[in-house]
């Protein structure tokens, strides 16, 4: 599973009643994030300008057209349409609402989608502490990076706002992701193959599976 790869994951306490609601209620607007266009900013990315408003592919309207589709849909709906495909850990477990996504090549528009998403959960989390969501990649296994060289964002999801940080500390960010990455990686079926599977059973939470199954 190696080669260009690119993950995103987070750990944010949440009672199940609020990871429910949270899966059923569509994507908030832009303006939950207080800084977006710092999306990049401080990170091994550069200094990059994110393109929120699809402005890069404006001439192909059916691209347009599917990325503010997707930012219209509920979690409940873009996690089950990538958990179709594998490598997707989404669930409730110990309290917390758990998201650990694989991808084998970047789409920088899914992973503002997948931000914005994450942004959003704030509203159903346990108290007020702001929560990180860790974005890397590069070449590399799919487990948690060895250092910030390969952060690509973190964004600090709180209550009733989220923004992104261009410095976090390291470290801390890592344990606290531990716990979920050793369930993703545990998830990966023969990982030294040439084709890895992935078994869902203990990683895609029962509501996000049944979605899947219909």
């Amino acid at each position: 599973m190696g080669g260009r790869s690119y993950m995103l994951a987070t750990r944010v306490p949440m009672p199940r009643d609020g990871f429910d609601a949270w899966l059923a209620t569509p994507l908030p607007d832009l303006d939950v994030i207080v800084n977006p266009d710092e999306v990049w900013r401080g990170w091994a990315g550069g200094d990059v300008t994110p393109d929120w408003e699809l402005t890069a592919i404006a001439d192909s309207p059916a691209a347009v057209a599917v990325y503010l589709a997707n930012r219209a849909r509920t979690p409940l709906e873009l996690l089950a349409a990538r958990a179709v495909g594998g490598f997707t850990l989404a669930r409730h477990h110990g309290g917390a609402l758990e998201i650990y996504l694989y991808d084998y090549h970047a789409d920088a528009y899914g992973t503002l989608t997948d931000l914005l998403m994450l942004a959003g959960a704030g509203r159903f989390a346990d108290g007020d502490a702001e929560v990180p969501v860790l974005y890397w990649g590069g070449d590399l296994h799919p487990g948690l990076p060895f250092d910030d060289g390969s952060v690509l964002s973190v964004l600090l999801v709180g209550r009733t706002a989220a923004r992104f940080t261009a410095a976090y500390p390291f470290g801390a960010l890592v344990e606290r992701l531990r716990p979920v990455e050793e369930a993703f990686l545990g998830a990966v079926v023969d990982p030294d193959g040439d084709d890895p599977g992935w078994d869902a059973a203990e990683v895609l939470d029962p509501a996000v599976a049944a979605h899947v199954a219909s």
